[in-house]
């Protein structure tokens, strides 16, 4: 996937399955990966002093303990605010989405986003963040 150090992709989904796919996928490609099963996990990720920010976040709407909007206008909110995250969910709402995008999301794809599909979505979005 990129040259240099491997990137830190964080995967918030609360569907055990999802993320295992996930991992799979994204391991393959030349990442590590952090799992956080719901937003309440993906907060203390991104909150916590001695935890080094991901690269990118891979996030879905409809979480426990804190929702996925929730979580993204805490990034946009804090110095984390050009953190990248692509949105990979399938139940958000036609206001959820509008409120993603004025949030400042990199993509938003929807469940079942298709392997090839997500796969250049992260690249993409990786790439993009290295070239800053």
């Amino acid at each position: 996937m990129t040259k240099g150090p491997r990137p830190n992709v964080l995967v918030v989904d609360d569907e055990p399955g999802i993320r295992a796919t996930l991992r799979e996928m994204l391991t393959r490609s030349g990442c590590d990966v952090t799992e956080a099963p719901h937003g309440m996990g993906a907060l203390v990720e991104l909150a916590a002093p001695h935890n080094m920010l991901p690269d990118l976040v891979i996030l879905d709407v409809s979480l426990p303990l804190e929702g996925g909007v929730r979580v993204l206008r805490f990034l946009r909110e804090t110095r984390r605010s050009d953190l990248p995250v692509i949105v990979l969910t399938g139940t958000a709402s036609e206001e959820q989405e509008q409120e993603l995008q004025q949030l400042g999301i990199d993509a938003y794809l929807r469940k079942p986003a298709p392997y090839e599909t997500l796969l250049a979505e992260v690249e993409r979005t990786l790439g993009r963040r290295q070239q800053k």
